[in-house]
């Protein structure tokens, strides 16, 4: 009997491995994405923003942040869908970091606010 438990606890631990080293081979094989965001892109839209609407540091380094987010959800994303949910996604928070006058400066720029939320 004792045998018999080694036996099948050994061949779920041996199984276990190889289905962990099968995951890990399908992440490193990932497709490189055709139309990635670069930093240098962020930083313009920022410096953009920068000028249409007064923040101070902390909040500026925020709406950095959050366009590094989008960038790394873009590029992983598979489908236009999927990208198309994340700009929503990601321009919803970032209308929602600002203040009502601070809304108000950001809309009196229409392309740049479709630039910053829509795909």
């Amino acid at each position: 009997m004792k045998k018999i438990i080694v036996i099948a606890s050994l061949f779920l631990a041996f199984s276990f491995n190889a289905s962990a080293q099968e995951a890990s081979k399908v992440k490193s094989v990932k497709s490189v994405p055709t139309e990635a965001i670069t930093t240098e892109s962020i930083s313009k839209d920022v410096a953009e923003l920068t000028k249409v609407v007064t923040m101070d540091d902390s909040l500026k380094k925020d709406m950095m942040t959050l366009l590094y987010m989008r960038m790394d959800a873009m590029n992983g994303a598979k489908t236009e869908a999927d990208k198309k949910v994340i700009y929503e996604m990601y321009g919803k928070k970032l209308m929602g970091g600002f203040t009502p006058q601070q809304m108000e400066q950001f809309k009196t720029n229409m392309n740049l606010v479709t630039k910053l939320t829509k795909y």
